[in-house]
């Protein structure tokens, strides 16, 4: 399916959000960027690109880009929604108020843009991408936020596929094993032997790229990538069921940004 050249992308300063940005501006796309915070140095790089400074979470925020993008005839064909954060919520005693800051970003920030959009959309093709994770197949038990939010968004967009397709609008869902990003930084409760295995099926952002473009292209709704992380996500889960609280999990670093 061919989309108007116009990709909406969240979280573009750093990892999978920045080398998107960097694809579709190489290919001259209109490209919105949308960051919570300005970055001057990041965005001189990428004098083609529209930036805006707000923050996921802010539905009248969204809204109001929104109104101005329709009165403008800038509708985007393709958003790829990637902004998220993976944060501490389980140590030492659950931690409600941080697990509601991951929600509210992970997910609420997802749909933000999909209820606004939707409408504005309708029968034009147009195509929603999520990233999600490999923690929906064996999470982490210190943050069970990002887990609850990545596995919601991915359900969701798989409903959402099933009932817009037939219009074509589509919502496809990036399932991600360890990527180099600062999201995923193990800590205080990682074993060597965790950090070890993290390190060998991490990868580097431009390897994740053009994986996700070919995807993009693609029929498929879901991407599980990579392979290996995968099994060994599907194996730990197995070995959880024979050696219940064998794996304590990792600590990231107070916030981590995506």
């Amino acid at each position: 399916m061919e989309y108007e050249n116009h990709i909406l992308i969240t979280g573009t300063t750093s990892g999978i959000g920045l080398g998107i940005l960097k694809y579709f501006t190489s290919l001259g796309w209109k490209v919105t960027a949308i960051n919570r915070r300005n970055d001057p140095v990041h965005e001189c790089s990428f004098p083609n690109a529209n930036f805006e400074h707000f923050d996921v979470q802010d539905l009248t925020a969204v809204r109001e880009y929104f109104r101005a993008a329709a009165a403008s005839g800038e509708i985007p064909s393709v958003y790829f929604l990637n902004a998220g954060i993976n944060r501490v919520d389980n140590v030492d005693g659950f931690q409600i108020k941080t697990f509601r800051e991951v929600m509210e970003i992970n997910l609420f920030g997802v749909m933000n843009f999909v209820s606004e959009a939707l409408p504005l959309v309708d029968h034009h093709p147009c195509l929603f991408i999520v990233v999600s994770s490999t923690s929906n197949i064996f999470p982490n038990p210190n943050c069970l936020g990002y887990f609850a939010s990545k596995l919601a968004a991915h359900e969701i967009f798989s409903a959402l596929d099933r009932v817009n397709r037939p219009k074509g609008v589509r919502f496809k869902s990036i399932i991600l094993g360890p990527v180099a990003t600062n999201i995923f930084v193990s800590g205080k409760l990682a074993s060597k032997l965790q950090a070890r295995v993290r390190d060998l099926i991490t990868l580097r952002v431009d390897h994740v790229v053009p994986s996700i473009v070919r995807f993009m292209k693609s029929d498929r709704q879901a991407l599980f990538y990579p392979k290996r992380s995968v099994y060994l996500f599907r194996l730990l889960r197995l070995i959880s069921k024979i050696l219940p609280g064998f794996y304590r999990g990792s600590a990231p670093p107070t916030r981590s940004n995506q």
